[in-house]
């Protein structure tokens, strides 16, 4: 449904089921400093991404930067999940579109004051054009943000590890 390999899935949740350690998957982002604030990120075999600041806060403005992938990850992450959540209730889907806009205070990112230094009014706007009522579509959707690995993990503690 929605061109989702629900076959595969139904696999993955049969071999998890039968062999609890399947249930964690690990994965790995490879970031290598380039100049400046410019860095490559690697992830598996695809193509590296470029992540940059612009100007004004000391970039040269080659690529994204990392608050600008975050709210991208974030809002694809909630996108998937509500596609996957309303494929799987039978929900035809013709489009979706997700727009995430958030804040930064920039004076905390550059020392001048304390404060919250992550992202501040962060606003998912969902666009679905589906089989579904609108009422369907809230439902879905409030599960998808409980639901959603990305957005689950920004409320969490990260831990350090530091290597020589």
């Amino acid at each position: 449904m929605n061109g989702m390999n629900f076959a595969t899935v139904e696999k993955t949740i049969q071999a998890m089921k039968e062999d609890h350690s399947q249930k964690i998957k690990s994965w790995q982002a490879k970031v290598t400093w380039k100049t400046g604030v410019k860095n490559v990120v690697q992830i598996r075999d695809f193509a590296p991404i470029i992540m940059d600041e612009p100007q004004p806060l000391g970039g040269s403005d080659e690529g994204a930067n990392p608050v600008e992938m975050l709210i991208g990850t974030a809002g694809s992450c909630f996108a998937i999940t509500f596609e996957v959540l309303a494929s799987q209730q039978g929900i035809h889907l013709d489009s979706v579109e997700v727009i995430v806009d958030a804040d930064l205070n920039a004076a905390v990112f550059l020392g001048l004051e304390e404060g919250e230094g992550g992202i501040i009014n962060p606003t998912i706007h969902l666009h679905a054009k589906t089989s579904a009522s609108k009422k369907q579509i809230e439902e879905i959707a409030n599960i998808a943000l409980q639901k959603s690995p990305v957005l689950a993990s920004m409320k969490s503690d990260l831990q350090l590890e530091i290597r020589e």
